[in-house]
């Protein structure tokens, strides 16, 4: 039986330093490419919670379109709220804080 002893003589120490380079490199393309996921996952979450919000305000928009097409009575709300309008007969006061 054949016993071979490790010994300096088999690993030479250019390879040893050239294999050490590549895993260096390697760990370094990888923490990168790690990093960029975790950027990109990031983005990507924000991006959706923007869209649900944007999906829900735009439900709220089209109903309160609908509202102005059909409820009179909420036509009449807004046009007293935002555009200070008001009836025929009716009496303004304004009041000052003197």
């Amino acid at each position: 039986m054949i016993v071979r002893r490790f010994s300096d003589k088999n690993i030479k120490p250019k390879k040893v330093i050239y294999i050490l380079f590549f895993i260096i490199v390697c760990v370094i393309i990888l923490t990168k490419s790690i990093y960029n996921y975790f950027e990109m996952k990031s983005r990507y979450d924000s991006i959706n919670n923007e869209i649900k919000e944007l999906r829900e305000e735009n439900i709220k928009l089209q109903s309160r379109v609908e509202k102005l097409y059909d409820d009179r009575e909420y036509i009449e709300k807004v046009a007293r709220e935002q555009l200070n309008l008001v009836k025929d007969g009716e009496t303004v006061y304004i009041f000052t804080n003197d």
